[in-house]
């Protein structure tokens, strides 16, 4: 109750409820001996365009990991900083990934390991520049809003859009036939 910032009353900790965790903690152990190498650690990221396939990864790799506490590392990078109250989520895994508090000694363990990850899949690439700035703290959530600052962010999207722009005015007609570099408009697109 602490880890997701619930609040609760020592008077309600009984002997079902120890019973409940106790099988909850068997079942997340007979889990975790379960392979997980399915999932594979993204690439490193080496272009621009790349990186919503690239955020995605990620994403997808860190649900699939746990860290400090057996709490999803996902929980580092979701997009809210505070949990809604009184929301039901399908799986305990979806309610720790939403609601764990973002402070304590469990969250500063594991936002330490999503920032070793995040520097050693962006360095000297593109996107080192908006991780090297929390090297020293090792803040893998402030780095990962960085880097979405920057590619989902204003600028990116008005870059994207002149590139698209430039795309169009260097499109020719050859004939009857129009011609357009399809490719970058996708590319710059995703």
């Amino acid at each position: 109750m602490h880890i997701i910032g619930a609040t609760y009353d020592i008077n309600e900790v009984n002997k079902p409820l120890a019973e409940m965790w106790v099988e909850s903690r068997k079942v997340e152990q007979e889990a975790a001996d379960v392979p997980t190498d399915l999932i594979k650690i993204p690439e490193t990221f080496k272009k621009d365009t790349k990186w919503k396939q690239w955020k995605d990864s990620l994403t997808t790799y860190l649900y699939s990991k746990t860290g400090q506490a057996s709490i999803p590392l996902a929980y580092i990078i979701r997009d809210n900083d505070v949990s809604t109250p009184g929301l039901i989520y399908p799986t305990v895994h979806d309610q720790l990934v939403s609601s764990v508090i973002l402070h304590g000694a469990e969250y500063n363990t594991n936002n330490g390991v999503v920032y070793d990850l995040l520097q050693s899949l962006t360095l000297n690439g593109p996107a080192w520049s908006w991780i090297n700035a929390f090297q020293r703290t090792r803040d893998g959530r402030g780095a990962w809003k960085s880097l979405l600052a920057y590619y989902e962010g204003d600028a990116m999207n008005t870059h994207s859009k002149q590139e698209c722009y430039e795309a169009i005015a260097k499109a020719s007609y050859q004939g009857t036939k129009f011609h357009f570099d399809f490719g970058m408009y996708v590319a710059i697109h995703q």
